[in-house]
């Protein structure tokens, strides 16, 4: 049984370093990206462009009224780190973080898969 739990606490350890380490090359972001860094809630479409430069892409979003804008971070791991920032019908920041914007924009009544 000790080494059950041995080998549980072992796993855990394991996979809460490897979470830090993501969570530590996102923390770069915050003080090198300025879509990430300046980028506040409430703020308006200007300010953000103004911010960050203009996104890679904009799209209506379908389960919220508004736009989802979707800025290339760079590449990590061989995949493209996107970042998007979520603003509302009157143009300001409702949302943003490390997700597309099919992924943020997903039905809130949908059932879980």
């Amino acid at each position: 049984m000790n080494k059950n739990v041995a080998g549980i606490l072992s796993a855990a350890a394991v996979l809460t370093m490897l979470a830090g380490c993501t969570a530590y090359d996102r923390t770069k972001d915050q003080f090198t990206q300025p879509v990430v860094k300046d980028i506040k809630k409430g703020m308006t479409r200007q300010q953000v462009q103004q911010i960050a430069g203009r996104p890679s892409s904009e799209v209506s979003m379908v389960h919220a009224r508004g736009t989802c804008q979707t800025y290339i971070l760079g590449q990590r791991d061989g995949k493209t780190e996107t970042y998007f920032v979520a603003l509302d019908d009157t143009g300001r920041v409702l949302n943003s973080g490390y997700q597309t914007c099919a992924e943020y924009d997903t039905d809130p009544q949908a059932p879980k898969q």
